[in-house]
Parts: C-alpha cells; sequence; structure tokens
C-alpha cells in the first residue's frame, strides 16, 4: 500500500467512525440546514501483472498483479445543504478520491444555487454533477448502485465529473406515469492523465446536453443527447507541429484532424430500468459520435440483472464497447527523418482505441442500514493493445484478464 493509500484508508475510517459525533455536535435538527456523507473503501485485485485496471479515464495508474489496489474505488464524500425557503436551497460537496495526478485532494464536485420556478419547475445554477448517463452524477457514490463499481466498458470513459453552468428540470404527470426533462450547459475545468506521463486540460471546454425520462410503475425509460467542444491540444501539439512543419499536404490534413481544439463529439444514449421488489434490472445503450480523427466514433452498453434474497443481493452484469478502427495516413515515408513522426502519430491513435467486453458476477450484502459489503469478479477481455480503458500494458499481452474486487460502502 503506497503512501497516498495509507492516507486515503486513514481519512476514510476517521469519517466512517467519527461521523455519528460530528453531526451530533451540529445542529442538524433545524429545517434549514443539513449534512450527510458517504464513502467507499476497498478495491480491484487484477490477477493479471502485465497491464493497469482502471475505473475510467481520470487515473493515472491502474490495478496490476500486486495485492489490492485501494486507489481505484476508495472515496469519501461529505455534503451540505442549507434552505432557508422551500423553493431555494444552496448545496456544497466535497469529495476525496484518486485524481489525475496521483493525490487524493479532496475537490468541489458540486456547488450550486437551486430555485424552483414552481413545484413542477426548477432551475440551478453553478457547479452541477454530470448528468449524461443514468446514475452518472452519483457515480461516487457506491451505496447508491448495485455493483462494486458502474459497468467501465460503460461509464470508464466519460471523463468528467462536473460542469460550471446551469441546467432546467421540468416534471409533469403523463399518463399514468411521471414525465421528466432537463437540459444543461457549462464549462468544464478538469484534467486528464494522458500517454507517458503527460496531462490533458479541459479548461474552457464546454458541454451542453439534456435528457426525457418517463417513470411508469417499475419502469423508467431514458434517452439522452450531450456535446462537448474541446478547447486544447494538449500534449500532443510537439506532434502535430512536427507534422504541420513538413509541409507535406496530407501530413497537414493529419494535424488538423488529429488536432483536438475546437473539435466537439456527441454522446447519445437510451435505456430502460425496472425495480419491482426483489428484482433490479437496467439495460442502457450509447453512442459517442467524434470529429477528433484519434477518438474514434464508438458504441457502448451494459445490462445488469440482479435479485435480493433477503440482505444478499446477487447481480450479474454483461458490457461491451468497440470503437470503429482508425483510418489515417501521414503521407510520409516510413525513414529517416521522418520515422519518429510515423512513430508518434501511431502511437497517439492506439492509445484512444477500445474494444472490450466484460462479465461480471457479484453479490451485494447490506448488513446494516446504510451500509454495505460488495465482492464482484469480471472476466475481461480486451481486443486493442493499447487501450484506453487500461494503463502501460505489456507489448505482448494477450488482453485476458480477470479482476476481483471488495468495497464497503456507507452514508451517513
Amino acid at each position: 500500500m503506497n503512501r497516498f493509500s495509507r492516507q486515503f484508508l486513514v481519512f476514510v475510517l476517521i469519517g466512517f467512525w467519527c461521523s455519528p459525533i460530528v453531526l451530533a455536535e451540529l445542529p442538524l435538527g433545524s429545517k434549514t440546514f443539513s449534512l450527510s456523507g458517504f464513502g467507499t473503501l476497498g478495491g480491484p485485485y487484477n490477477f493479471d501483472d502485465e497491464a493497469g485496471f482502471i475505473r475510467d479515464i481520470s487515473q493515472p495508474k491502474g490495478a496490476r498483479g500486486n495485492g489490492v489496489d485501494w486507489a481505484i474505488d476508495s472515496r469519501l464524500g461529505l455534503q451540505g445543504t442549507w434552505k432557508p425557503r422551500e423553493d431555494f436551497s444552496s448545496t456544497l460537496q466535497l469529495v476525496s478520491k484518486y485524481r489525475y495526478d496521483g493525490s487524493y485532494r479532496p475537490e468541489v464536485t458540486w456547488a450550486f444555487l437551486k430555485y424552483a420556478i414552481n413545484p413542477n419547475v426548477q432551475v440551478r445554477a453553478g457547479r452541477l454533477g454530470t448528468d449524461i448517463y443514468l446514475q452518472a452524477d452519483s457515480r461516487d457514490v457506491g451505496y447508491a448502485y448495485l455493483w462494486v463499481r458502474p459497468p467501465v466498458d460503460y461509464f470508464g470513459q466519460l471523463f468528467n465529473s462536473y460542469i460550471d453552468g446551469l441546467d432546467l428540470t421540468a416534471t409533469r404527470g403523463f399518463g399514468d406515469g411521471v414525465l421528466r426533462g432537463k437540459l444543461y450547459a457549462g464549462q468544464l475545468h478538469e484534467t486528464l492523465p494522458g500517454a507517458k506521463g503527460s496531462e490533458y486540460s479541459l479548461n474552457g471546454s464546454t458541454a451542453v446536453g439534456g435528457h426525457l425520462e418517463y417513470q411508469h410503475l417499475h419502469w423508467l425509460f431514458r434517452v439522452g443527447y450531450a456535446a462537448v467542444r474541446l478547447e486544447n491540444e494538449g500534449s500532443i501539439e510537439p506532434l502535430l507541429n512536427a507534422l504541420r512543419s513538413t509541409g507535406v499536404p496530407q501530413a497537414v490534413t493529419l494535424a488538423q484532424e488529429m488536432s483536438s481544439a475546437g473539435k466537439h463529439f456527441d454522446i447519445f444514449s437510451a435505456g430502460v430500468a425496472y425495480d419491482n421488489g426483489p428484482l433490479q434490472s437496467q439495460l442502457m445503450m450509447s453512442h459517442l459520435s467524434s470529429e477528433l480523427a484519434m477518438s474514434s466514433n464508438n458504441t457502448a452498453g451494459y445490462l445488469s440483472i440482479g435479485y435480493r434474497i433477503g440482505p444478499w443481493t446477487p447481480y450479474l452484469v454483461y458490457s461491451r464497447i468497440k470503437s470503429k478502427d482508425p483510418q489515417y495516413t501521414t503521407g510520409l515515408p516510413n525513414s529517416l527523418p521522418f520515422e519518429a513522426i510515423n512513430a508518434g502519430v501511431a502511437q497517439a491513435f492506439s492509445f484512444n482505441q477500445v474494444n472490450q467486453e466484460t462479465f461480471s458476477l457479484g453479490v451485494r450484502y447490506d448488513f446494516a442500514q446504510n451500509a454495505d459489503f460488495k465482492l464482484q469478479l469480471d472476466w475481461i477481455d480486451s481486443r486493442d493493445n493499447p487501450s484506453i480503458l487500461w494503463v502501460d500494458p505489456e507489448p505482448d499481452w494477450d488482453g485476458q484478464a480477470a479482476v476481483l474486487s471488495a468495497t464497503f460502502d456507507f452514508v451517513f
């Protein structure tokens, strides 16, 4: 266990055991202020030591054959809400988790004001959780979902946790159910790790989108759309400049296609969830359409089924993601002085590809009110090496991996 893991373990344990004391000392019985929190302690053991397993692409290093990696899934959050009036409230949330720079520095993930124009229409402004997929804005709250972690093949490429902007939510009855719609827009400010220790800043990038949900008895139907416009070229800027400097038309055109500055991608999603008594199930699909040549179009989805038996809920998950094979040419001969440029382009394209499926078998045990224990085994077949969902795979890695994970989740 590294130094950061030890610090975070102590942080989580202190937060869990001391939270009742803290809450008892605060005047939380008032109608205007409430304090709550959540945490997860645990992580994966990757039986394969040839590639690093990550939860999503915001994590710089992965679990690989040297014991349980506490960094991947452990996290701690604290949320406070002030509601002086029935139609107005403000919320602040801090979360400590494994970040792009290898630290666990707490970050503000929610900080917004909410105003209810009427009982059916609400507007929020400030820092808002990303709501592109079903349960996307509660990815950090392990207690809120059935699995050890949201299916990596589906959620792993979702790189941003929040936007700074505003959203509008409207709800109304429709037939025997409830129809709910949301529109949002804002800027992105997070940083992502890149290849070979590089970083990519999302500062100045923007996101707009919305979704429509219909809930009828035990069924929930949802369709969504999001558009993200990137602002920066990031760590590959020297490679792009090298392509441009050759003066070869194909190389110059490829540099323009590879540049992420001013490019956007669209995410379409649709799914259905069924929750009735002991049975819980979800089927979700998404398609990413990208202007950026290196980030090819891809389609992802998952099917999850769980059945509760007393405090135990065994579950099965199948997930899949596949990107379109990249098509590119530099127009440069594969000889000096162009060998390094050609190699750099090939690496940049291969780093962003993914073709993977995962079978997961797990069980959730709700052993106490507001606390659970989960155990999950994943069989993973990654047909691309390298892949955006793995860190530093060995060149001869066959893409086959088994990952065993255990987590303890709590809310207070």
